[in-house]
């Protein structure tokens, strides 16, 4: 890697955690309730994530491969088009983009994954079941005793589209996550590289958990507002290590 596209992407890198300082403090002071309104902090947030897409877009001869290059940036434009949406307040559109994000994460960190599958050994094939019916379990908790309760106390109509929706998008999020384990169990990408996956894509689940969450409860509640304060310093992270997966580490 040149040196100025190591400054360039050190010097974003820096821009992204002063941001996420600005828009944590917003956050977290309204939180305790030092401030009525965090209101910039989901303007200022998004600067974070075109910041981070400009790492993506890059990368240059310093990809992982030309495929893995193309998924990533596809990956990176739906998840900008998604936060477009949720600032502009389109909720159905911003939540069709990120399960694009999710299917093609999905390809991205799967690659080679069924070929790895015919030749793993009986101890690794216990893991990546393990991994799946652990995600399935919490995926089945958090619809029963989290999402539906809320969803019951909705208009009938409202309630049908709202858990659709959650749940085409949680089996897409929940898929995506197992895939990114077996990215690292099963050492598919360069090891560093597969670590920066299996960690991010933890992190984008919980933070999507969170987000859900928030969108099913009352703003005015002390819990609302406690999930809405850590979706970022959760989602953040997580989209940093997906795009920063996409290098060579071996050539830096």
């Amino acid at each position: 890697m040149g040196r100025v596209k190591k400054y360039i992407i050190s010097i974003l890198i820096m821009l992204i955690f002063l941001v996420a300082i600005v828009y944590m403090y917003l956050d977290f002071s309204h939180l305790f309730g030092l401030i009525e309104d965090s209101y910039p902090s989901s303007l200022i947030k998004r600067l974070d994530v075109f910041m981070i897409a400009v790492i993506v877009a890059i990368s240059g001869k310093d990809r992982l491969s030309k495929k893995d290059s193309v998924l990533l940036k596809i990956t990176f434009i739906a998840i900008c088009c998604a936060e477009i949406s949720f600032v502009l307040h389109n909720f159905f559109e911003g939540i069709a983009f990120f399960f694009i994000a999710q299917v093609l994460l999905i390809l991205r960190n799967g690659q080679g994954l069924k070929q790895k599958l015919t030749v793993i050994d009986k101890t690794s094939k216990l893991k990546l079941i393990g991994c799946g019916i652990a995600i399935l379990a919490i995926y089945i908790l958090i619809f029963t005793f989290a999402f539906y309760p809320i969803l019951e106390l909705s208009p009938l109509l409202l309630a049908f589209m709202f858990y659709v929706l959650f749940m085409v998008y949680a089996l897409a999020l929940s898929m995506s996550l197992w895939v990114g384990m077996a990215n690292y169990l099963l050492g598919l990408f360069p090891k560093k590289n597969s670590l920066m996956v299996c960690i991010g894509m933890i992190c984008f689940f919980i933070s999507d958990f969170l987000v859900g969450f928030t969108i099913l409860t009352n703003s005015d509640e002390f819990v609302y507002k406690l999930a809405y304060s850590f979706i970022w310093p959760l989602y953040m992270p997580a989209i940093l290590l997906l795009a920063l997966s996409g290098y060579k580490y071996n050539e830096l």
